[in-house]
């Protein structure tokens, strides 16, 4: 099996896995974890920055949403 074929299939994997575990990753997500954690980011750097990154894109979607109800 040649390396590309062994990262799709891999990648193929942890797509589901995400959406088992309700992670909502997106392949491409997937993917750009899987090429960090390959170039040698700690694991969990990336688990913590992941998540301080949903929190914020949730925060600003909230906001957004407060923004919109009070100038209507």
């Amino acid at each position: 099996m040649s390396r590309r074929n062994h990262d799709n299939d891999t990648l193929e994997v942890l797509r589901e896995l995400s959406i088992d575990v309700g992670a909502g990753l997106t392949k491409q997500q997937l993917a750009v974890a899987m090429s960090l954690l390959h170039q040698g980011v700690n694991p969990s750097a990336l688990v913590a920055i992941t998540q301080e990154l949903r929190r914020e894109a949730h925060f600003a979607a909230e906001q957004h949403q407060r923004t919109d109800r009070q100038s209507h």
